[in-house]
């Protein structure tokens, strides 16, 4: 479930009088703006930069945004900026992922709605036809789709590394528990039969979710890296010429930066701040020759 924050946004977002192709860059502006954050909602959105045939439509038509919008979002991308890695922090968000709450379930959120919109984009678009057309967008959407549910995985199974995470902390509150039941059973006979359990299967409970979330963490440090890596690759299978490129690169863009602002939201130390500043440095160079 989203936050209310992001609800708001989406609501708005669907509210907007436009077709599947427009609601699905909105949705790839507002990623980027919580993730890359190198420009606002409304420059975020691709247009053309060229071309005098669509000199009156180098836009997309996505109706009037309210500007209580961009106020609400700006206000809410600040959130996402986490400058000082503190443990209370990693631990707060990592509880907030395993209720399915917080940045992270957000940020897999946003993916959804892009992948929902994205997949629903068939034959005529009743606002942005001209522009679909133009670029070809039929021809590259399963590139694109592709692409998007990779990093969707990513998310998921971040979320499922701030489970057993969880998992392990419970399990460890039963050892805990049991233990003190052990020692109180000295008069009743009771609290050694509840104790007992807890104690034996709290400490089997740890030592599983301890032995997988530890497995899952270096599996996704494995996987970011290629993310990351991959956009060298997409370059020659969706960019094409000058005109299209905005539309093709604006989609990929945030989506790495996807995978750097949630481990951000995870980093408990100076060590793992300075890895992801590198790889946020990384795709920073890598996008420059775009200009987007």
């Amino acid at each position: 479930m989203p936050s209310n924050q992001l609800d708001q946004l989406c609501q708005q977002i669907e509210k907007q009088k436009t077709d599947h192709f427009g609601k699905f860059y909105m949705y790839v502006s507002l990623l980027n703006t919580l993730t890359a954050r190198n420009k606002t909602f409304a420059d975020g959105l691709p247009k053309y930069a060229t071309g005098s045939m669509f000199w009156r439509k180098n836009h997309l038509n996505i109706g009037e945004i309210p500007i209580g919008f961009t106020q609400q979002l700006d206000s809410y991308a600040r959130e996402f900026i986490n400058l000082q890695p503190h443990w209370s922090k990693t631990l707060h968000h990592i509880v907030m992922a395993y209720v399915r709450k917080g940045k992270i379930t957000d940020l897999a959120y946003i993916i959804d709605q892009m992948l929902s919109h994205l997949m629903s984009i068939q034959g005529h678009q009743s606002h942005n036809q001209d522009i679909f057309e133009y670029i070809s967008f039929e021809k590259k959407k399963k590139g694109l789709i592709d692409f998007i549910q990779q990093v969707s995985t990513f998310n998921r199974q971040l979320l499922s590394v701030a489970d057993n995470g969880c998992n392990t902390a419970l399990s460890l509150l039963a050892v805990t528990t049991g233990f003190v039941l052990v020692l109180a059973s000295i008069a009743s006979i009771i609290p050694l039969i509840i104790g007992l359990p807890l104690v034996f299967g709290g400490a089997y409970g740890a030592y599983h979710f301890a032995t997988k979330a530890k497995a899952q963490a270096e599996q996704l440090e494995t996987q970011m890296k290629q993310v990351i890596e991959k956009i060298s690759l997409l370059q020659g299978d969706l960019f094409g010429d000058k005109n299209s490129v905005a539309f093709y690169a604006a989609a990929v863009k945030p989506l790495p930066y996807t995978v750097v602002t949630a481990g951000e939201q995870l980093m408990f130390d100076e060590s793992q701040q300075k890895t992801l500043k590198g790889y946020r440095d990384t795709l920073d160079n890598t996008f420059i020759p775009f200009s987007i």
